[in-house]
């Protein structure tokens, strides 16, 4: 077994008493590392200069030592077990020294005691050294933590829901002040103070919250606006604290947050977003506008001066009967006319779609989708329409290019051989569907910086408070789904006349 190794302070005058109580160390096991000294300087260089685990002080009248050497070891501020080796065995010299901070007192005449005496103060000593770390590392993290929590950008509190309904602060962080008005002091006394500040739109969400998490026991994460004293400014604060079971009711730990700054950006952004919507819907009515004055003045003026050229060439036929050459010229010039006329006639259906005004939503999709299998080859079935639907002007236009643009897609980047059409007039709002058998949109399709298109069916239909909804898988085809409810949540910004409708597309 090996021997525990022992570092000892001897104080003694006696050369004999110092050689016993070595000896007596040594018996008992311990492989014994001793200094030894006669005075006080010796003593303070000792301790100084090494370690010890046990100071061993001689009391004999003469000599140093005793109560003397003790002070000298408190003025240090050393933990070290000290022990006094003395003949006195007066009570009152054993009490007075005990009370004077002495560990133990052994009579040098029987040093039976000795060995056992040290182990228990080292053990003593072991245990207080224990707890002043303990209090070291405690003291270290509160320390740690007081300054996270100061440099928190807002208050963190513990909250406590007692059995009887009470709500009390138990805790509450200096930054309490700064995000309340309030001194913590103020908000731990009285908890109310927090309800009374709550907006009144806001406190019924905040209580509804605050039973939830508690019944469930689930993270409380709520936002809200406080009205802070005493000017009744608006803020907006986010709470969050997770919720434990206490003897008192459900604690909850956590933070309470000043997120104004990021409600204000929010609600300017949406401000924002708002107008630019606006700005489209009405850059769209005027260009609607445009496509329609065009559209008629195609239809009425260049139409009508065509009709009135081609007249005019029939009757120039008529009287170069017996002049064949110029007869054929003529006759050329007549052909050329009617192509201008029949292109007259396709500008004036692009621009805006006759069937749409005369007809309907329903006649005007299926007339486009008839067109577009014919210029393509690509196979429509229409497997749902409501040839009973009626929506608003406005409503209808933008459905109808919504469909042509779908249909755009389809030609430029879907190969297809069949496209599936459906319109239905539900209660609450009307659907348009538009699922081809192509290829697919990759995700790198859709987040394509000029991939104006669908965001341009998004924006519109965001407009008018709908929704749509984009399925897609590689080699399995598209699905669009456009839904306008019939009582728009955002009004265009203008409602163009029945021959004046808005566009979304060019």
């Amino acid at each position: 077994m090996t021997a525990k190794r022992l570092r000892v302070l001897l104080v003694e005058t006696s050369d004999t008493d110092a050689q016993k109580t070595i000896a007596k160390l040594n018996a008992s096991g311990y492989t014994v590392d001793h200094h030894r000294v006669c005075d006080a300087l010796g003593m303070q260089s000792s301790l100084f200069d090494a370690t010890f685990d046990v100071i061993l002080c001689s009391d004999d009248p003469g000599g140093f030592g005793g109560l003397e050497a003790l002070k000298l070891l408190q003025q240090l501020e050393l933990d070290i077990p000290f022990l006094l080796l003395a003949r006195d065995l007066r009570e009152e010299t054993i009490i007075r020294t005990m009370q004077e901070g002495v560990d133990d007192y052994i009579l040098k005449g029987s040093l039976n005691r000795l060995v056992p005496s040290i182990e228990h103060n080292l053990r003593e000593a072991r245990i207080r050294a224990e707890h002043r770390s303990a209090q070291l590392e405690l003291i270290e993290n509160q320390t740690r933590m007081h300054a996270f929590i100061a440099d928190l950008p807002g208050m963190a509190y513990q909250i406590l829901l007692h059995k009887d309904g009470r709500v009390s602060f138990p805790y509450v962080s200096e930054g309490c002040q700064a995000l309340l008005g309030l001194e913590p002091q103020e908000l731990i006394a009285d908890a109310q103070l927090f309800a009374s500040m709550l907006h009144p739109d806001d406190f019924a969400s905040h209580q509804q919250s605050m039973q939830t998490s508690a019944q469930n026991k689930t993270f409380w994460n709520w936002e809200g606006r406080i009205l802070t004293l005493p000017s009744n400014e608006i803020k907006w604060i986010n709470l969050r604290c997770s919720p434990r079971q206490t003897f008192e009711g459900v604690q909850w730990e956590g933070i309470m947050l000043n997120i104004t700054q990021s409600k204000t950006a929010e609600a300017e952004l949406n401000q924002s977003q708002e107008q630019l919507r606006e700005l489209s819907s009405h850059i769209q009515d005027v260009r609607e506008q445009e496509r329609v004055a065009i559209a008629r003045e195609v239809h009425d003026d260049l139409g009508s001066l065509l009709t009135a050229t081609k007249l005019d060439i029939a009757w120039l036929i008529g009287r170069l009967k017996d002049q064949t050459e110029l007869a054929a010229k003529a006759k050329m010039i007549e052909e050329l006319v009617d192509k201008c006329v029949r292109s007259a006639s396709t500008i004036s259906r692009n621009l805006r779609p006759s069937a749409l005004d005369t007809f309907g939503l329903v006649a005007a999709i299926e007339n486009e989708a008839n067109e577009f299998s014919q210029r393509t080859g690509v196979t429509c079935v229409f497997d749902n329409m409501d040839d009973g639907i009626t929506v608003s002007p406005h409503v209808a236009i933008t459905l109808f290019r919504i469909f042509q643009e779908a249909l755009a897609n389809i030609t430029k980047h879907a190969a297809a051989t069949r496209v599936s059409i459906s319109v239905i007039n539900r209660a609450e709002c009307v659907d348009l569907m538009v699922h081809d058998n192509g290829r697919g949109i990759r995700d790198a399709d859709r987040a394509k910086p000029r991939s104006f298109g669908l965001r341009g069916i998004f924006e519109r239909v965001a407009h008018f408070g709908g929704d749509v909804k984009l399925e897609s898988a590689l080699g399995n085809g598209t699905k669009l789904t456009v839904c306008i409810p019939h009582e728009q949540k955002d009004k265009p910004s203008s409602l163009l006349a029945s021959d004046s409708q808005q566009a979304l597309f060019p």
